[in-house]
């Protein structure tokens, strides 16, 4: 019994959007997968006078638990540089009930980090049981908001205009 038609159904390799998405796949470990458009990689090629495959591929990692992160007041951030032809990588190494970040961009020759696209937050769960009378799902904590004297910035003004978070 034939339920598919075998010609014609293939899936494409490249969909020619941006994205990056990030996925928790357990308390240590985060999934990243991504698309660079040719659109894109042609800016790139254009603006740094090179090809877009020579570039070297980052991942930008931040620690923004409990920070209303403006893009530079992370907790912290690693790089994990991936190999050239790489659509997914796992990060592995987290701490269990933060909130994680990523970037995808490249290295300049003096190894100056230039992002591309970001991807929404991840926060990695706990890895233990609750205590007693603690709440079974985690109550956001207080962000820490560095703006005295002015109004606190509005989603889109936190995301720069490579982002795709706010599809």
């Amino acid at each position: 019994m034939k339920l598919w038609p075998t010609s014609g159904c293939e899936l494409p390799d490249r969909y020619e959007k941006d994205l990056l998405h990030v996925m928790v796949q357990g308390p240590r470990t985060l999934y990243a997968y991504w698309e660079v458009s040719n659109r894109k990689r042609w800016l790139c090629s254009q603006h740094f006078e090179c090809d877009y495959g020579v570039l070297p591929k980052v991942l930008r990692i931040y620690d923004v638990t409990t920070v209303y992160f403006n893009g530079h007041n992370a907790n912290g951030y690693f790089d994990i540089e991936t190999t050239p032809d790489a659509g997914s990588w796992y990060i592995h190494g987290l701490i269990p009930g933060a909130v994680y970040l990523a970037d995808l961009g490249v290295y300049t020759l003096e190894r100056q980090f230039v992002p591309l696209l970001r991807a929404a937050p991840a926060q990695t769960p706990r890895d233990a049981e609750a205590p007693w009378g603690a709440p079974i799902v985690p109550v956001a904590p207080q962000v820490q908001h560095q703006a005295v004297g002015r109004m606190a910035p509005m989603d889109f003004e936190n995301f720069n205009l490579y982002s795709n978070c706010m599809k």
